[in-house]
């Protein structure tokens, strides 16, 4: 054989060409075979009460409720991360057992685990996510899989319920990021969820007012699909007046828009959604005991305010939404220094706003120690140490 045949432009690369266009072939041929195969007899099951019995607003609650995906506590999230939190403390699993009991049941219910369950994505820092997370390229994948299966399948049968993403500012702000998922094709959710954790805020670890610039708002267009964005506002049960007055500029100021145009806009006559829970002050190796309670030791309580953006027609004051359509771009908000000043310790926690664990593990500081007699601990294990040194 000569040197040109082996080349990728000779005999063994129009062999390689060859053999590849016949390995996509086979695929797609596999792909259609997998449509046909619901197509030959089967038993249509009106003789299954389940079927013949049960209205189909009935049998479609049952499908909703089994195939809906849940915390799977078998495998929980460890407690000293940020990422766990309340309906975040394991992944979410779905059980399909269902699907597999007969083909009348799979054509009737195939899209229930795909439709109802909360898909989740972070725009985070490696840190601040689960090891296993849903990725942009993954959900496109899936989308076109789905189409190419079931064209014939209606959109609204198709969309997903909710999206749930977590976000910090620095990725969230440019808008970027948040419109390569908004713009995935096939992509028709009804809820999405936008939550800014405490630690997603700007300067959170120097106790900074809160801030979120607003470029990003107008910038990302939501799918038609959507009826209902969440914004999820968070930070420490001290920090409390900061999120309402922030919650509260977003609710008049704000709005977002739709591919179709549509406003989705927040009414301000409605209280906020509220919403308290208790994690862990440790997460990435720290301890935070600033924000601790001694008679809590190693738990943070957080604060969480939620405001509802619906379609316009939605919303009653309607000459509030009119001023509000007018910004091009909504205003920034900031925390006024007066709030700032009745919600953050002096000195943003100066130098104590954390302990090291390995720290606090050499000072032999047991995770029952109140924060300020870890702290004393641990100060009193270093001047220790300092003078154990001096000495050699």
């Amino acid at each position: 054989m000569s040197t040109s045949e082996v080349t990728p432009n000779g005999r063994l690369g129009r062999l390689r060409r060859i053999l590849r266009r016949n390995l996509k072939k086979e695929t797609e041929l596999s792909d259609i075979h997998r449509i046909e195969s619901f197509k030959i007899p089967y038993n249509d099951q009106h003789s299954s009460s389940l079927f013949s019995v049960l209205p189909v607003e009935v049998r479609d609650a049952i499908f909703m409720y089994a195939l809906s995906d849940y915390e799977d506590m078998t495998r929980p999230y460890a407690v000293e991360t940020c990422y766990r939190r309340p309906e975040y403390m394991a992944p979410r699993k779905t059980e399909t057992a269902l699907l597999r009991t007969c083909q009348a049941i799979y054509c009737d219910a195939w899209y229930w685990p795909w439709t109802q369950a909360r898909h989740t994505f972070f725009l985070t820092a490696g840190g601040r996510k689960p090891m296993k997370t849903t990725e942009t390229s993954q959900m496109e994948r899936t989308l076109r899989l789905i189409e190419k299966l079931h064209p014939d399948v209606p959109a609204r049968s198709k969309e997903v319920s909710n999206i749930q993403i977590f976000a910090q500012l620095y990725l969230l702000e440019p808008g970027q990021r948040l419109s390569h998922i908004l713009q995935i094709s096939h992509f028709s959710p009804r809820t999405v969820t936008i939550t800014l954790r405490h630690t997603d805020m700007w300067h959170w670890e120097q106790d900074a007012p809160i801030h979120i610039k607003s470029p990003w708002v107008s910038k990302c267009r939501f799918p038609a699909s959507v009826t209902n964005v969440r914004l999820q506002l968070e930070s420490i049960e001290r920090r409390k007046p900061q999120v309402d007055y922030v919650a509260n500029k977003i609710r008049e100021d704000w709005h977002f828009t739709r591919t179709d145009d549509t406003h989705l806009v927040c009414d301000v006559q409605a209280p906020l959604e509220e919403l308290r829970w208790v994690g862990s002050s440790t997460w990435e190796d720290l301890r935070w005991i600033r924000d601790e309670d001694d008679r809590e030791p190693g738990v943070l309580h957080y604060y969480v305010a939620t405001l509802s953006f619906k379609p316009a027609n939605f919303i009653s004051d309607a000459t509030g939404y009119e001023a509000r359509k007018q910004a091009a771009i909504p205003p920034r908000v900031d925390v006024p220094p007066n709030i700032a000043a009745r919600t953050q310790i002096p000195g943003g926690g100066g130098g104590h706003a954390y302990l090291h664990v390995v720290q606090i593990r050499r000072a032999g500081v047991t995770s029952d120690t109140p924060a300020s007699g870890a702290l004393k601990k641990v100060q009193e294990w270093s001047l220790e140490t300092a003078r154990l040194r001096g000495r050699e």
